[in-house]
C-alpha cells in the first residue's frame, strides 16, 4: 500500500511541476503521466485522450501572453489528488488575467497515471464577469441576487 501512495505522491508532484514549467516545448510531456483515456474538464471544455488535451494546453500561448501557474497547494486522498493554483496570463480582450483555482485528479489503482483532471474556478466572476458589455451584466445580476 505504501508504493501506491509513494507513486501518487511522486506523480502529483511531476504533475505540479509540469503546469508551473508549462511551455510550447514541454506540453507533451503530460503523455507521460496520463492513462489513454484521460478525461480533462475545465469550465470551458471536456477532453479525452492525452493528444487533444496537450493541443488545448499548447493553443494557451497563442491565445494569450505569459500563461502561467503556480502550484501553492497540493494534497492526496484515497484515489484522488487535489491542486490549488493561481494563474495568471495576458489576454488581449480583457488585459491582465488572474485568478486562484482548484485541480481534481484521479489515479488508476496502482497510482502510476492520471485518469482524470477536472479544473474548479468561478467562469463567471473570473473571465465572463471581465469582458466589457457582459461584464456589466453580470456584475449588475450578481448584485440583485445578493440583495435577495
Amino acid at each position: 500500500m505504501n508504493e501506491i501512495i509513494d507513486r501518487q505522491q511522486s506523480l502529483l508532484a511531476a504533475y505540479a511541476t509540469y503546469f508551473e514549467t508549462l511551455s510550447p516545448e514541454t506540453v507533451d510531456q503530460l503523455s507521460s503521466m496520463v492513462s489513454d483515456d484521460f478525461a480533462f474538464r475545465d469550465p470551458f471544455t471536456t477532453l479525452h485522450g492525452p493528444s487533444d488535451v496537450c493541443a488545448y494546453l499548447a493553443k494557451a500561448f497563442s491565445d494569450t501572453e505569459n500563461p502561467r501557474f503556480i502550484v501553492t497547494h497540493s494534497a492526496i486522498d484515497g484515489d484522488m489528488g487535489f491542486l490549488r493554483w493561481k494563474f495568471s496570463a495576458k489576454v488581449k480582450v480583457i488585459g491582465n488575467w488572474e485568478f486562484t483555482g482548484m485541480s481534481a485528479v484521479t489515479f488508476t489503482e496502482d497510482g502510476g497515471l492520471l485518469t482524470s483532471h477536472i479544473d474548479h474556478w468561478d467562469a463567471g466572476q473570473n473571465f465572463y464577469g471581465k469582458l466589457p458589455v457582459l461584464g456589466w451584466i453580470i456584475r449588475r445580476l450578481a448584485r440583485r441576487v445578493g440583495t435577495l
